[in-house]
């Protein structure tokens, strides 16, 4: 296997087909064909299914391109600073973050590192599970409170404390009607920071999956929860909430991280230091 034969076929998978490849790179049809069925050979498998105007993956062709395309891409971007002398952001840049920090911040943040780097296109998606960086084809990940991974490396850029939040209307008389997620672990005893600090017995009353969800509910009076303060500032300040303290223990804590087996890009470089301005002193 060249690599000259796996660039070819990442410009072809990545263009649908070879006429779009052909055209974005100047290179002619039958020279992409030709080096596509050199690459098939050499690997034994077929890479695309051949239509009369079009073509398509094979399941092996997905796994190779998964596989390869951002390797190619470094590869790419390292020869071009090489043979500048500078790294100058550019290309695709796929991020994945958790559903709240999207809704609450992305849109904004994505439109401010946009407007910085204009030649880097910019894919945000939102999800609360744990995506695999290398077979999903991300670039970077954003993840709250995560585990120790040596194949991740990154900085924390916001820690964010949980508050214990009621509408004003709702009496503090125990054991507390508490609105909870239903993907999360939920004691009995909920443990308020301050001095002096002190415990409340709560009785769950609603499980919900979303803390915006969550917020909502509170508002009509149903019961307290715990919920990021980002989420409640504006309710706190119009009086449609009270705090009763933050939550006892460590803050939440939310990561950038990117995968330690590829030298990082300098598009990935450039949104790690966009997050630290963006949140310096926070």
């Amino acid at each position: 296997m060249h690599l000259d034969e796996l660039s070819d076929f990442v410009l072809v998978a990545s263009h649908g087909g070879y006429a779009q490849a052909s055209r974005a790179s100047g290179r002619s049809k039958a020279t992409l064909s030709r080096k596509v069925l050199a690459l098939e050979a050499g690997l034994g498998v077929r890479l695309f299914e051949r239509g009369t105007r079009s073509v398509h993956l094979t399941p092996e062709g997905e796994l190779l391109l998964q596989r390869t395309a951002g390797p190619l891409g470094e590869i790419t971007e390292v020869a071009s600073t090489m043979r500048d002398g500078h790294a100058h952001p550019k290309g695709r840049l796929r991020i994945n973050v958790p559903s709240l920090f999207g809704l609450m911040m992305m849109g904004r943040l994505a439109a401010q590192f946009s407007a910085a780097y204009p030649d880097v296109k910019l894919e945000v998606s939102t999800d609360d599970r744990e995506v695999d960086l290398a077979s999903e084809g991300y670039d970077l990940v954003i993840r709250a409170n995560p585990q120790a991974d040596s194949e991740l490396v990154g900085f924390c850029f916001l820690r964010e404390e949980l508050l214990v939040v009621a509408a004003p209307s709702l009496a503090d008389t125990q054991p507390v009607p508490v609105v909870v997620r239903n993907s999360a672990r939920n004691p009995d005893i909920w443990h308020i920071a301050g001095s002096p600090g002190r415990d409340i017995a709560t009785r769950p009353v609603l499980e919900l999956s979303a803390f915006t969800m969550i917020r909502d509910a509170v508002l009509t009076g149903i019961g307290a929860a715990k919920l990021p303060r980002m989420l409640v500032v504006e309710n706190l300040a119009e009086g449609r909430l009270v705090s009763w303290g933050p939550v006892a223990g460590k803050p939440t804590e939310l990561w950038a991280l990117h995968t330690s087996r590829r030298l990082a890009s300098a598009k990935v470089t450039a949104f790690m230091q966009f997050l630290k301005t963006a949140f310096a002193g926070t």
